[in-house]
């Protein structure tokens, strides 16, 4: 008796979108790190199933405060779904293609992405910070503190290795990162800095590097060392006190 109803009874349920059945919505107990539902779609077309996610999954990650404005952002989403066959195409859309008697192993190897990826997005929470939330912080208080100075969005810089990396904002010709103190974050920078920095057309480049140590100083401070070589490493803590002090030339 078990049997008949076991796909329900463990959250399986198949739901059609179009007259014809051949897209349909998969719902499963699978959930994001906030208790998100995975998307999840299917799709035929002749001999062959698109399991796909119409874009969930950016717009999940998005949702929850992770920059994906370019292709750099978009990396670590390819590394870990690309291994399993699935692509991201150019609408953002997660998708794996399988022929019908291949369903079974598409199918798992789209949710086994899925699950990674929220392995990954846990990871991320360490940071504990928004970053669209922290640097909108960092704008304000840059403005409040130089508010005759020239703000703008961030530059782009190549490195010595080729590639091509954006800094958030621009304050005087001082380019500023605003970053979280978390061991990832704080590792990634450095190797983005050292890149530009390693570059002779970038010698002459000043970097203001603002970490965000209200919610753990100690933590901070120790990263803030490793970036110390790097550019003017500056504590969220210190720019909100700069600026409630007034402006400075």
């Amino acid at each position: 008796m078990i049997c008949s109803s076991l796909s329900e009874t463990i959250g399986f349920t198949c739901h059609p979108l179009t007259d014809d059945g051949c897209v349909a919505a998969i719902t499963t107990p699978f959930v994001f790190a906030d208790g998100e539902p995975f998307p999840i779609y299917v799709e035929r077309a002749g001999q062959q199933l698109r399991f796909f996610d119409d874009g969930g999954v950016l717009l999940h990650l998005r949702g929850r405060g992770i920059r994906l404005n370019d292709q750099r952002n978009l990396k670590p989403i390819r590394a870990i779904a690309e291994p399993e066959g699935v692509a991201l195409n150019s609408m953002g859309e997660l998708e794996i293609w399988s022929k019908l008697e291949d369903a079974p192993n598409g199918f798992a190897r789209y949710l086994s992405t899925l699950m990674a990826l929220t392995n990954w997005e846990r990871g991320l929470e360490g940071a504990a910070t928004d970053m669209s939330l922290l640097l909108d912080e960092v704008e304000l208080c840059l403005r409040a503190w130089k508010p005759f100075a020239m703000l703008k969005p961030g530059g782009e810089f190549s490195g010595v290795s080729g590639a091509r990396y954006k800094l958030d904002f621009d304050l005087d010709g001082q380019g500023v990162v605003a970053i979280s103190p978390h061991p990832n974050t704080v590792s990634s920078t450095a190797k983005k800095l050292l890149d530009i920095r390693a570059s002779s057309s970038n010698q002459g480049l000043s970097i203001l590097i603002v970490i965000d140590d209200r919610r753990a100083q100690d933590v901070a401070k120790r990263e803030g060392m490793i970036l110390d070589s790097l550019g003017n490493v500056l504590m969220m803590s210190r720019l909100e006190s700069n600026a409630h002090d007034g402006p400075q030339h």
